[in-house]
């Protein structure tokens, strides 16, 4: 237990907006008055919440001029005020927000507990003097600057990551791109092309190189410095993330709030080893079904546990599409499994959520059985084999 209480940490920045008011008010609440958090209500009734995030992200989806609240918030628990910060930590990873509502129920939201307030006052104790290297991303995906933002649109998506560092041929850091911007310059502008708002202007081409959008001049953190130091540079720059540099700017790992969110949900509960976040369509499928798919990725985590490795998180993005066959749409399932033993990443799409699940999981079940058979565990030898189904 970290021992420290939600209300402790727990600020008012947040506003409340009607779930029919339109997408562009809540746009403009966030760039005049700069909330953690945006509370949604139908009427008197807490629905959920509203983040930059959410918004930035709805462009890949929604025209903002015409969509409202409601198709864009997103379902959130609201934490008690007396609940330790390790809870808050935990419901923050697994509902992938940075702030959730605080309220002794849905009906009395008293305030809002942002990841960086937590982590600040966590970092205060033993936590802050740890070392970064310690919850650092070591497998990093990185590109050259030649490459194209197509191609690094495509590799986030596949590999449900939000930042990639640009790199030239020795592995130094050159830049960054991250989603957020990418968003912001690439999609939304063929949004309002598309209903003539920006007509005469060019919409950027996909096939522009990463030298010519990344960020440079990126806010960088040595292996060596503490935690205390990484959440510090986190709030001072209003970032989520910090790519970890050598003494030779080579990139050797990255450091997120997510990173350092973990640790602090696992501070009381040992017993949780895994944890399950979905995203994209996955609030809209059934009960029964979203259920079941929890239920065999456990499974799958419990039977492959010796080649898992002790601890992680398990990202799985549900894209369900339009077309249907005999009743059943067809759906997309990516997921990226996060260990302390590797990181392993699959996409399976096929009629329906539960068996494009199952494909995403075949595919890493294969990848989990070439390790073993790579590093000669006779143990999983015979089933290695049976999985490339020669």
């Amino acid at each position: 237990m970290v021992g420290i209480q939600v209300k402790e940490v727990m600020t008012d920045r947040f506003r409340k907006i009607d779930v029919d008011r339109p997408l562009s008010e809540a746009i403009g609440i966030f760039e005049k008055e700069d909330p953690d958090l945006i509370l949604v209500f139908d009427e008197n009734e807490y629905k959920g919440v509203l983040t930059q995030d959410l918004i930035i992200r709805s462009h890949l989806k929604w025209d903002p001029t015409k969509a409202k609240v409601r198709d864009v918030y997103k379902p959130a628990p609201v934490i008690k005020p007396e609940e330790d910060l390790n809870k808050a930590a935990k419901l923050m990873l697994e509902v992938d927000l940075r702030s959730l509502p605080v309220g002794s129920s849905k009906g009395e939201i008293t305030g809002v507990i942002s990841d960086i307030a937590l982590l600040k006052r966590v970092a205060e104790g033993d936590f802050g003097r740890e070392r970064v290297e310690a919850y650092m991303t070591k497998d990093v995906i990185t590109m050259k600057p030649e490459e194209t933002v197509a191609k690094a649109l495509a590799t986030m998506r596949d590999n449900a990551i939000s930042r990639i560092p640009v790199v030239n041929d020795e592995g130094k850091l050159e830049g960054l791109v991250t989603l957020h911007d990418l968003i912001i310059r690439f999609i939304k502008p063929r949004f309002k092309a598309q209903y003539g708002e920006v007509a005469g202007e060019k919409v950027p081409p996909f096939s522009m190189p990463l030298r010519d959008v990344m960020i440079r001049g990126v806010i960088t953190i040595s292996p060596e410095s503490s935690v205390r130091a990484a959440v510090g540079l986190m709030e001072e720059n209003d970032i989520d993330g910090l790519v970890v540099t050598d003494s030779e700017e080579r990139v050797v790992g990255v450091l997120t709030v997510k990173d350092l969110l973990l640790p602090v949900s696992r501070m009381i509960e040992k017993e949780a080893r895994f944890y399950l976040q979905l995203g994209g369509d996955a609030q809209i499928l059934s009960d029964f079904t979203r259920e079941r798919i929890i239920k065999d990725i456990r499974r799958f985590i419990d039977g492959y546990e010796d080649l898992l490795g002790q601890e992680g998180m398990i990202y799985l993005h549900i894209r369900r599409f339009r077309e249907k066959f005999r009743g059943v749409h067809l759906y997309q399932a990516r997921m990226r499994i996060v260990t302390d033993r590797g990181v392993f990443v699959a996409t399976g799409e096929t009629w329906g959520a539960i068996q494009a699940v199952h494909d995403a999981l075949r595919a890493i079940e294969r990848q989990l059985l070439q390790k073993a058979e790579l590093e000669k565990d006779v143990r999983y030898a015979k089933r290695f084999l049976e999985k490339l189904e020669f």
